[in-house]
């Protein structure tokens, strides 16, 4: 099974999101209901592993913590992102996760965190096109919501993209 942990986008985001959305040639949005914030990609896991992984993950305790969506981006796969501020909880956050896994020898993506929504897949070197065309479309500021919970997610492939599955979340808030 492919898992990774996660925080949701509110339904509210997601709709604000959708609208920056348009034809494009060349380009993949990411349907509003798949928008995230990977904290971990964990990749194939054996079913046998889950226990473990989720005793550590619901021992992990936070402070809610509030977020702002405020900037576009892209990778230099081409990916394109909504950025996100503050980045001191939600890097707490992530670091937490990461020595909990650590803790069950449990392997996952270690790349640089990068707090971010994909928003597209789209050819190297369209980026920058796709970009001006959101801050044209953009009618806000910064969106906001607050983040009380992290979820343990599977992942299948699909022919029209992956299917996101919630396998458990996590809520436990330190005082």
């Amino acid at each position: 099974m492919r898992l990774f942990i996660a925080i949701d986008i509110p339904d509210t985001v997601q709709q604000q999101i959708s609208r920056l959305y348009c034809n494009f040639h060349g380009i993949s949005w990411t349907p509003p209901e798949r928008l995230h914030i990977t904290l971990a990609f964990l990749g194939r896991v054996q079913k046998k592993k889950l226990p473990d992984l989720n005793r550590q993950l619901d021992k992990i305790t936070f402070t809610p913590f509030t977020l702002c969506c405020d900037r576009f981006g892209s990778f230099q796969s081409g990916d394109v992102w909504l950025g996100i501020t503050p980045e001191d909880s939600i890097t707490q956050l992530h670091q937490r996760i990461v020595d909990a896994l650590r803790e069950i020898d449990m392997g996952f993506e270690g790349r640089l965190f990068k707090p971010h929504i994909t928003l597209a897949y789209t050819k190297k070197n369209d980026e920058q096109q796709i970009m001006t065309v959101l801050e044209n479309r953009r009618t806000f500021d910064t969106l906001s919501f607050t983040v009380d919970h992290f979820n343990l997610k599977s992942s299948w492939p699909r022919p029209s993209g992956s299917l996101h599955r919630i396998e458990a979340i996590y809520s436990r808030h330190s005082m």
